[in-house]
């Protein structure tokens, strides 16, 4: 059994993780002191509120029937997916081609390794991060890999629009910003078939305090627990300092150039960043389409 195929056994055992939250069976301080022993034994929510007796196996039955219904059609895309993810809108091109390579290059040198996360980034604007982000997760889904998409660009983010989720509703903003009390409320699962995303969510005052605050690492550590690889889409580095933030806590990283656009200055500037932060890079990508 290959190193994808045991982290996919894990997580067909994995409970839903809040559902007696969601369905208000525990208070908001029970929910606390749950996830608060949570994150000392690892174990998932549910079975930590039957560990510490605030539930019973019955509590929890009843709690994930009820949300079956409810919470699935909340959380799902408003629209269909954008023209941007080729390898869904335009399976034979070239460029679809292109990520579907970048695809098995990652599967083998990241995946394969154990690892579970990155970010991608560009040094400027106009790189394509997001572009090749959206795609390789969709790319990677389709081999059944189990994805999560994380947009950790709260400045200005793209990937809602690009999956058809609303531009109002929840996302990383909102559970950074104490408005969730669990990452996993802001999960829109299977957007796709194997990918689930957390987008953006609405707009907040200090973007770069809340990725540096703990609970974005807290929120990190749960979530990764769940899902064979997480990709976080970042802004460019000549903007600000979250996508150092980001990757620093990753501790992996992606960095994406454009043809014609970027300078090899600002990619080797990037790089020096990234290591400075203590995030490995893991590859880079000549974009040419986006």
């Amino acid at each position: 059994m290959t190193d994808i195929d045991m982290t996919l056994a894990r997580q067909a055992d994995l409970a839903s993780s809040d559902a007696l939250l969601q369905t208000g069976a525990l208070t908001d301080e029970q929910a606390r002191a749950v996830a608060e022993q949570q994150g000392r034994t690892g174990q998932s929510f549910d079975q930590t509120a039957i560990a510490m007796a605030l539930a019973t196996e019955d509590d929890v039955a009843i709690a994930r029937q009820a949300l079956q219904g409810s919470l699935a059609m909340q959380l799902s895309p408003a629209s269909g997916v954008s023209e941007e993810l080729v390898v869904i809108s335009d399976p034979a091109s070239p460029r679809a081609e292109a990520m579907r390579l970048l695809r098995t290059q990652i599967i083998a040198q990241h995946v394969g390794a154990g690892r579970r996360a990155f970010a991608v980034t560009g040094a400027t604007d106009g790189a394509g991060a997001t572009y090749i982000a959206a795609n390789l997760a969709a790319a990677l889904s389709q081999v059944g890999i189990k994805t999560l998409l994380v947009d950790a660009n709260l400045r200005s983010p793209r990937i809602d629009a690009m999956f058809g989720i609303d531009q109002n509703g929840p996302g990383l903003s909102t559970y950074l910003s104490l408005e969730a009390n669990r990452p996993e409320r802001v999960v829109y699962s299977n957007v796709l078939p194997n990918l689930s995303v957390v987008p953006a969510g609405p707009p907040v005052a200090r973007p770069q305090e809340l990725l540096s605050g703990a609970r974005f690492r807290t929120g990190v550590d749960i979530l990764l627990r769940q899902y064979d690889v997480a990709i976080f889409d970042t802004p460019a580095t000549n903007e600000n300092a979250d996508a150092l933030t980001v990757a620093g806590v990753l501790g992996y990283a992606l960095v994406v150039a454009r043809r014609d656009h970027s300078f090899i200055k600002d990619i080797q500037a990037l790089t020096t960043q990234l290591s400075v932060s203590r995030a490995t890079v893991i590859g880079s990508v000549l974009n040419e389409y986006s």
